[in-house]
Order: C-alpha cells, then sequence, then structure tokens
C-alpha cells in the first residue's frame, strides 16, 4: 500500500484515454437518438452507458481514498461534486428561464418552474414520474429540463451509495461490499420487472431510481472486484486475449442494442439493460487492465476522447437547444438541420467546457469569488425561472368566463334549481373556478379523466336542454369551461371527454417516432359514448375529434396517413357512423372543426404531420361531407374563426395565450368558444 497523501490532497485515479471514449460513444448516442436520427432507435442507451461507467469511477474514487486515508472526506466529496456539476446545470437553467421569458407565450411550457427547480435540487426523476411526463413520447411542449432525469439518479444512488461504501476497507469488507452491489443489482433488475410486468407503465421504470440503479451497481461491483485484486495483489490479468474477446464482444452488444432498441420494446426491462450493463462492465475492464486491446484503442481514437471530455455539457445543452433549432426556426431540415444543431451544440459546450466548468472544477478563481458566486447563481437561476413563468403564465380567470348569454336564447320557461352530479365518465357539475386549471393540467399531465363533483346550479331556464360534449383532450379542454356558464345559455352540459381519441381505432399510430397502439378506452369509445348518451338523454351531442387521425398510422406494417385514398375512406367512414350511432331518436350531431394546432416538432426538427395544413383541411372537409350527407341530424361548427382569425394557428388570442401547448384550449379560449358553441347549439335544436 502506498504512503497515505497529505490530507488536503485529492486522491487520483490513473487516467485511461478508453473510458473519455467511452463517454463520447455514450454522448454522441444520445445526441443522435434526440436528433431523430432513425436508424439508431436505441440512442437513449448511452445513458446506461453513463451510469455504469460513473458507477465505476465515484466508487473507484472513493474506495481509493478510503485505502489510502482509512477515511472518505464526504464534505470535500459533495464539494467536488458540486464544482463538478452545478455551474454548468445553474448557467444552462438562467439561460433556458431568459430564453422562454423573452419569447412569452409563443412557446410557452406549462409547469416550468416546477421542472427548473426539480433540475437544481435533483429530484427531476421523481418529479416527470409525478407530472406523467413520457420520455418517449410527447403530446405536448416538451420541457428544456426533461434529460435532467439521469443527473439525478445518479445524485440520489450516491447519497445512498457513500453510507455504505465507506464502512470498510479489509478485503472482507470488500467482499462484502461487492456482495451489496450484486444482489442491489439483482434487487433493482427484479424491481423494474416487477413494475414493468406490473403495468406501472413506462414513466414509472425508465425514470425510477430503483428501476435504474443496476447500471450504477454494475459499475460499482467492477470497482470494488478490481480494488479486492488490487488488496490481494493480483493486480495482473493473465487472460488478455479472452479479455479483448469479450470487449469486443461487449462493444457489438451495445451497439446492436442502440441499433435495433426502442422505446416500446419490452424486452428491454431488465434484460435488455442488464445485457449492456454487462457488455459495458467488460469493456470498462478490458480498458482498465487491457488498455491495449482492440476495443481499447477504437475508444482511444481521438475525436471521441475529446467528446469525451466534453460530455457533460454536451448532454446539458443539446437538448433545448434542438429543441429550439428546429425546421421552423432554421428553415433548415435533414442533414443541414442535423449539422447546425451539433455544430451550435459542440460550440456552446465548448464554451462552457473552458469558461464554467474547469475554472471553478480545478479552482483556478479566488475561493471567495466561487463562493460568492454560489448564491447568486441561485438566486439568478430561480429569478430566471419565476420571469419565464410569469410571462407564460395562463389568465387565472379568463374574462370571457364571465360571458353571457344573450336574452334570445333564455327562453320563456321559469327558473328552476337542478341538481348536478358527476359519474366518473361525465363530467357535469361544475367546480370551482380558482381550481380549474389545475385540474385541467393534472388530468392531461395524468393522462386520465375522473370526475367526481357535485354541485347546485339555477338555470333561468327550465327544463334545461341537455348537452352532451364528447371527443379527445382538446374536447375536454373546450367543454369543462361550458360548465361555468350553462345556466345563462339554458342548456345543461355534460363533458364525456376520452384523452387521446380518434376517429380511427385500427392499427398504431405514431406518437412522437413511437408506434403505440390507440389509448385505453378510444377503441370503444363510440360505444361508451353511446352509453352516455342513454343515461344522459341529451337532446344534442357536441363532437371535438379527429387531432390524432391527422397523425401517421400503421396498417399490418404498412405506414398510411390523410390523403391516401383508402384511409381516406376509412375515416369517413368511422365519422359516419358516429351521426348514425348518436343521431338516433332524434338527437341532434354537432360537429367542430379539428382547430390548427402546432404540437412539438419531430426529434429531427421537421413539423409534425398533424401541423399539416393539408391534412387539416382534409379531416374538416370530412366532417363536412358528414354533415351534408345527413344535414337533418348533423351541422359543423368552424372554431378555427374563434381560436385562429388570422386563418392560421397562433398562440395568442387578443393578447391571451390561447392554446398553452400548441394543442390545447385554454380557460381564456374556451371561455370564448362557449359564446360561439352554445348559441349554436340552441340554434340547431330551435331549428
Amino acid at each position: 500500500m502506498t504512503n497515505p497523501p497529505a490530507r488536503g490532497r485529492r486522491v487520483e485515479l490513473p487516467h485511461v484515454g478508453a473510458l473519455d471514449g467511452l463517454r463520447g460513444l455514450a454522448v454522441v448516442a444520445v445526441i443522435l437518438y434526440h436528433a431523430g436520427v432513425s436508424w439508431l432507435p436505441g440512442g437513449f442507451l448511452g445513458v446506461e452507458l453513463f451510469f455504469v461507467l460513473s458507477g465505476y469511477l465515484i466508487t473507484s474514487l472513493l474506495l481509493a481514498e478510503w485505502l489510502e486515508r482509512g477515511t472518505i472526506a464526504l464534505p470535500a466529496f459533495w464539494a467536488r461534486r458540486a464544482r463538478r456539476l452545478l455551474p454548468a446545470l445553474v448557467v444552462l437553467v438562467i439561460v433556458v428561464g431568459l430564453y422562454y421569458a423573452l419569447d412569452g407565450n409563443a412557446q410557452a411550457v406549462p409547469g416550468l418552474l416546477g421542472d427548473g427547480l426539480a433540475a437544481l435540487l435533483y429530484y427531476s426523476n421523481w418529479h416527470q414520474v409525478a407530472v406523467g411526463t413520457n420520455y418517449f413520447v410527447a403530446s405536448g411542449p416538451v420541457s428544456p429540463f426533461q434529460h435532467t432525469w439521469s443527473l439525478a439518479i445518479e445524485e440520489q444512488f450516491y447519497a445512498v451509495w457513500l453510507v455504505r461504501s465507506r464502512r470498510g476497507s479489509s478485503a472482507a469488507s470488500l467482499r462484502a461490499l461487492l456482495g451489496v452491489a450484486l444482489i442491489g443489482v439483482a434487487a433493482s433488475a427484479l424491481m423494474c420487472l416487477l413494475e414493468f410486468g406490473g403495468g406501472a407503465g413506462i414513466d414509472r421504470v425508465y425514470y425510477g431510481t430503483d428501476t435504474r440503479a443496476s447500471g450504477l451497481l454494475a459499475g460499482a461491483a467492477l470497482a470494488i472486484w478490481l480494488a479486492l485484486r488490487r488488496s490481494e495483489g493480483r493486480a495482473a490479468i493473465n487472460r488478455r486475449a479472452g479479455l479483448s474477446v469479450a470487449a469486443v464482444a461487449g462493444l457489438a452488444l451495445v451497439f446492436a442494442a442502440i441499433r435495433l432498441a426502442n422505446g416500446s420494446s419490452a424486452w428491454l426491462f431488465p434484460w435488455g439493460l442488464l445485457a449492456v450493463d454487462a457488455a459495458t462492465v467488460t469493456v470498462i475492464a478490458a480498458a482498465v487492465l487491457a488498455p491495449g486491446t482492440l476495443a481499447s484503442r477504437l475508444l482511444s481514437v481521438a475525436p471521441l476522447r475529446a467528446t469525451g471530455r466534453i460530455s457533460y455539457g454536451l448532454y446539458l445543452w443539446h437538448f433545448p437547444l434542438f429543441l429550439w433549432l428546429d425546421t421552423g426556426t432554421t428553415g433548415l431540415s435533414g442533414v443541414g438541420l442535423l449539422a447546425v444543431r451539433v455544430a451550435v451544440t459542440v460550440g456552446v459546450s465548448i464554451v462552457s467546457y473552458v469558461v464554467v466548468e474547469q475554472p471553478i472544477r480545478q479552482r483556478r478563481r479566488p475561493g471567495w469569488l466561487i463562493g460568492s458566486l454560489a448564491p447568486v447563481g441561485a438566486a439568478a437561476a430561480i429569478g430566471s425561472l419565476l420571469a419565464a413563468s410569469a410571462a407564460t403564465a395562463l389568465p387565472a380567470a379568463p374574462a370571457a368566463i364571465a360571458s353571457v348569454a344573450s336574452a334570445s336564447l333564455a327562453g320563456d320557461g321559469p327558473a328552476c334549481t337542478v341538481s348536478l352530479t358527476d359519474t366518473p365518465g361525465l363530467g357535469i357539475a361544475p367546480g370551482p373556478l380558482k381550481s380549474e386549471q389545475s385540474f385541467e393540467y393534472d388530468a392531461l399531465g395524468d393522462h386520465s379523466l375522473t370526475w367526481s363533483g357535485s354541485a347546485t346550479r339555477t338555470f333561468e331556464t327550465c327544463p334545461p336542454k341537455r348537452l352532451l360534449v364528447i371527443g379527445d383532450s382538446i374536447a375536454f379542454t373546450i367543454g369543462l369551461p361550458m360548465l361555468q356558464n350553462e345556466q345563462h345559455y339554458g342548456v345543461e352540459v355534460a363533458d364525456g371527454a376520452i384523452l387521446g381519441c380518434a376517429f380511427s381505432t385500427r392499427g398504431q399510430l405514431d406518437v412522437d417516432g413511437v408506434w403505440q397502439a390507440p389509448d385505453d378506452g378510444c377503441p370503444d369509445a363510440l360505444q361508451t359514448w353511446a352509453a352516455d348518451e342513454r343515461q344522459f338523454h341529451p337532446a344534442e351531442v357536441v363532437i371535438e375529434l379527429g387531432y390524432r387521425d391527422e397523425f401517421d398510422w400503421r396498417w399490418n406494417g404498412q405506414v398510411v396517413h390523410l390523403g391516401e385514398p383508402a384511409f381516406d375512406a376509412y375515416v369517413q367512414s368511422q365519422i359516419g357512423d358516429y351521426v348514425k350511432v348518436l343521431g338516433t331518436g332524434g338527437t341532434r350531431i354537432l360537429f367542430l372543426t379539428v382547430p390548427y394546432v402546432n404540437p412539438p416538432a419531430q426529434s429531427d426538427g421537421a413539423p409534425a404531420p398533424a401541423a399539416s395544413a393539408s391534412r387539416h383541411a382534409l379531416i374538416n372537409g370530412m366532417l363536412a361531407k358528414a354533415a351534408k350527407l345527413d344535414p337533418g341530424r348533423a351541422a359543423v361548427l368552424d372554431v378555427d374563426k374563434t381560436l385562429s382569425p388570422q386563418g392560421h394557428y397562433t398562440t395568442d388570442v387578443d393578447g391571451q395565450v390561447c392554446r398553452f401547448d400548441g394543442i390545447h384550449i385554454s380557460l381564456f379560449c374556451a371561455g370564448l368558444l362557449e359564446g360561439q358553441i352554445l348559441p349554436a347549439a340552441r340554434s340547431l335544436l330551435d331549428h
């Protein structure tokens, strides 16, 4: 054993160039995945490489310090981690906050304040589980902090791992610690298997510290094994050829997984992740024990090593930059857009490395300066988030909610008091206006909707005509505010929306690059709404549906979409079924046109198919055709006259946020629509 170094001097590990290269490979895989490179659908597995490598390096440092000094200086460890990670993260949060504060509602991201605080405090992974963020599927604006989930997992892991890894340095203690690490790998994999198989959902499994700790523990186990070998005087490796072959096979397995996996690959959880962990452990072992092997030489090429050295900055900055640099903002697409995105990311990351990360990490600046910058930086980060939240905040009490119908709509009947009670599938009772927005956000975030309220309401005309609003999540955001003012229009509204549905129910749809079946409840949605109609007895059914019909769909392995005769005929037939099934017994059908939308761009920067003006025209033409075929029962109302008065998508209307995520309707614009839809509904009934 070497003599203990001076207490103030940091314990260092020998530098291994191939590990820089492995870091570079990991971040390149992640970057290309987020760039939408189609031939690397499993690039997100680069994070798993980071986990294994981080577990190995941090545990190696801890054990080296313990073996040389007999203790681990926890304050010094956390100070080093803070200097390594926090400066660049704080700068990122400040820049992101300022970007959205200056850009205002044009790129509003609901929940940005909470996302930013979660990133700064390293609980982003659990925050995203709580708010229902899906890493693989975006249904609204993507948070620029979404990728910080992996940083949170690492820090949470080390907070626990430090407690165990500092308990002993003898061979027996190392063997016990190795056993703990291996048991932890198995326990994490088992938790992943149970959670995924038990229906907890991909969010919980992908973001969970417990379900993703296997990679970190696998790397830690390798570090402990090597420390145990050194403590027993067995540092040399006698089977260099075998290790070389195993490392090449490990690299090949990693490349195969990145090439073949995607977000819907059930075999990943946990078996694919465990295989990647084992392959990465083999590659790291070869790099450390046999640096001249083929795998180590491949990872030691200069470009990969250089990329690995700035990998932290690349990881931090690429995600928000890719969100901001898309076809709409640059006018570029394909390889040209990818080149611009990568060039800007590399440039920003180099500046971050040279100006922010290294000077603070290596203490090239006076201690008093670094110490004073910490509270200033934290205050600036929080201030920028607050400024962004204020700039993108939705009006809490939309003026349109207070609108009142004209006297002619009130009718001649006497006023009366009606008791209103929700059912699990129908929102009938108005809730508190002050909590309406949070209820809306929570439902959309959880991708589920359950009603459970009751109220008493005095209607100006009795008995009120009953109106059933059905459709997708857009219908939900349109119908919810109508419950507040329905009494002035002489109608009793029930909101029966089912989130995520379309007229189409056949095959799979492409949601942000992932093929998935229609959401639960959607294949039988028409039958559900027919049952709601029998229960509620509406005089009229208002339908807002068709947004997801503008997506790409896959039938028996073939991609189809609006504009292709077979798919058009199918959707038209589905629309016709709604009139036939729901428009019986004198019930009127009022179709609302599918509004212009601005969904998140695809990961390759191209506009989402649902943003296509031609598809928008096609789906609304089908609604018009269905109404024309049966004018006695059906009509169409063009809501774009209110939502998009300039004839194209717009975020704001009358200076207020209209679409808080590019798709769904804000309370303000829902209030405006109320003054259009409810009079039209009464008019259709009266005539």
